[in-house]
């Protein structure tokens, strides 16, 4: 996984947990693609004072990650959704469409559907 997503799906589990401070910091450079400088300026300290925050932020969501494992939990969950839609999907195919497992295997299919939009 590239870092930066990683580190945002890090964010959106780990996030609540920062301080105010980091919390800020780790929006304006994440979500609103603020420069070092810019949250420097915004910030009133040294760009190597807010790399340094962003980076300590980062390795205090890596551990709890590691205690925790939400973030992976939830990659496995989701891979395991979508692989069942595509066994789904193919079933639907094999099945003609007039007969009752065929209606029920579609619900099931949509439902799965929703459930990874929604996630």
């Amino acid at each position: 996984m590239e870092p930066l997503v990683r580190t945002g799906l890090l964010y959106d589990f780990y996030g609540g947990l920062l301080t105010a401070k980091q919390q800020k910091v780790m929006e304006l450079y994440f979500l609103e693609d603020w420069s070092l400088a810019e949250i420097a300026t915004q910030e009133a300290v040294s760009r190597q004072a807010v790399h340094d925050l962003i980076h300590r932020s980062a390795r205090t969501m890596e551990e709890y990650e590691s205690k925790l494992g939400l973030m992976g939990r939830f990659i496995r969950q989701q891979a395991e959704l979508s692989g069942t839609c595509d066994q789904l999907t193919e079933l639907l195919n094999q099945v003609n469409s007039e007969s009752h497992l065929y209606k029920s295997l579609y619900q099931i299919k949509s439902k799965l559907e929703k459930l990874l939009e929604n996630e």
